[in-house]
C-alpha cells in the first residue's frame, strides 16, 4: 500500500465533501424538525375526497357477517387511510429516533454510526414507499386493493409466525397454538367478506408482498427518483443495517492500520457522512411526496 498508516485509502468523498455532507444532514435533519416533526393524531381527509370514498368501500363488518372467533375483535386497518396514516406516522416516529441517535441535546454535535443509521434509514424508507404505493395510483380499485392485499400479508404473516414459533418451541399441537391459528383464519376470512364488499377479487387480495417490491412501486410516484433507483438505496440501507461485508466496505470510509500476513490491507472501517446523507436525502424526498399525495387525496372535490 502507498497510503501511510492512518491514513484514509477509500472514502465516499474527499475531506470537504465528507465536512459538507455533515453539514447537509443537519440540515436535513433540523428541515425536518421545523418542518415535519411535530404532526399528531390521524390527518383529516374532506367529505367526498378519494381517501373518503375508498374508506366508505370498505367499512367494519357488522357482528352477523364476522366470523365466531371475530366476534369480540373485528379485523381492524382495512382502509387506504389508515394504512397510509400508519405508515407516514411511522416515517416521523423513525426520524424522532434517528435525530435523538445523531444530534446532541444542544444541537451543536452530529454524531455519526456505522451502520445504525441505515438500519432506521431503511425502515423509513419502507414507511415511505408504503404510503407512496397505497396513495399513488390514480384510480381506487388499485388503492384499495392495495390495502387489502397489505392486511393479508400481515394476517399471513402472524400466522406464519405462530406457526414458527410453536415449531420451535415445541407446542405446534398445544391448544394455544390451535386458537391463535383459528383467530387469524377467522381474521382472513372475514377480510375476504370484506374483500367481496368492495368487488375485489380474493386472487389479487392474497397476492404476496416483498419490501423490495413496494419500495420499487412506491418509488414510481416519485419522478425525480423512480421505483429501481429507490429499490437500490432501500437495498443498500437493507445491507448496511445487516452489516453485510460487501456493501460495508463499498459504502463506507476505510482507514489503513496495518497489513495481514498476505500482505493485504488491513482497514478501520468508519461511517461516511456522503453515504448517510445521499440515503437520507432519498428517505425525506419519499416522505415529502407522500404527504403531496395525502392531500390531493384528501381534498373533496367541487
Amino acid at each position: 500500500m502507498t497510503v501511510p498508516k492512518g491514513d484514509y485509502f477509500q472514502r465516499q468523498g474527499d475531506p470537504d465533501a465528507e465536512e459538507k455532507a455533515q453539514g447537509q444532514i443537519a440540515g436535513l435533519l433540523e428541515n425536518w424538525r421545523t418542518t415535519m416533526a411535530d404532526r399528531s393524531g390521524v390527518m383529516s381527509r374532506e367529505d367526498g375526497s378519494d381517501l373518503r370514498g375508498d374508506e366508505l368501500r370498505t367499512p367494519e363488518l357488522n357482528n352477523s357477517r364476522r366470523s365466531a372467533e371475530t366476534q369480540g375483535q373485528p379485523l381492524e386497518f382495512l382502509t387506504v387511510p389508515d394504512h397510509a396514516d400508519h405508515a407516514i406516522l411511522a416515517f416521523h416516529n423513525l426520524m424522532n429516533g434517528l435525530d435523538a441517535m445523531m444530534v446532541n441535546d444542544t444541537r451543536d454535535e452530529l454524531l455519526l454510526h456505522l451502520t445504525s443509521e441505515f438500519v432506521m434509514i431503511r425502515a423509513l424508507i419502507e414507511a415511505a414507499t408504503t404510503a407512496l404505493w397505497l396513495l399513488g395510483p390514480e384510480d381506487s380499485d388499485t388503492r384499495v386493493a392495495r390495502a387489502l392485499r397489505l392486511r393479508h400479508d400481515e394476517l399471513a404473516h402472524s400466522l406464519h409466525l405462530a406457526k414458527n414459533y410453536a415449531t420451535f418451541a415445541g407446542t405446534l399441537g398445544g391448544e394455544e397454538y390451535r386458537a391463535q391459528e383459528r383467530f387469524v383464519k377467522a381474521q382472513i376470512s372475514d377480510l375476504e367478506t370484506v374483500a367481496a364488499d368492495a368487488e375485489v377479487p380474493w386472487s389479487t387480495v392474497k397476492k404476496s408482498l416483498t419490501p423490495s417490491a413496494i419500495a420499487n412501486e412506491g418509488g414510481a410516484f416519485v419522478p425525480e427518483l423512480g421505483g429501481p433507483l429507490t429499490y437500490w438505496y432501500w437495498s443498500t440501507a437493507s445491507s448496511l443495517a445487516h452489516g453485510e461485508p460487501s456493501n460495508l466496505r463499498d459504502l463506507s470510509d476505510m482507514k489503513l492500520i496495518g497489513v495481514d500476513h498476505r500482505d493485504r490491507p488491513v482497514a478501520h472501517v468508519e461511517p461516511s457522512a456522503v453515504s448517510i446523507h445521499r440515503h437520507l436525502k432519498v428517505a425525506l424526498q419519499l416522505i415529502s411526496k407522500a404527504h403531496q399525495l395525502w392531500n390531493d387525496r384528501a381534498r373533496g372535490h367541487n
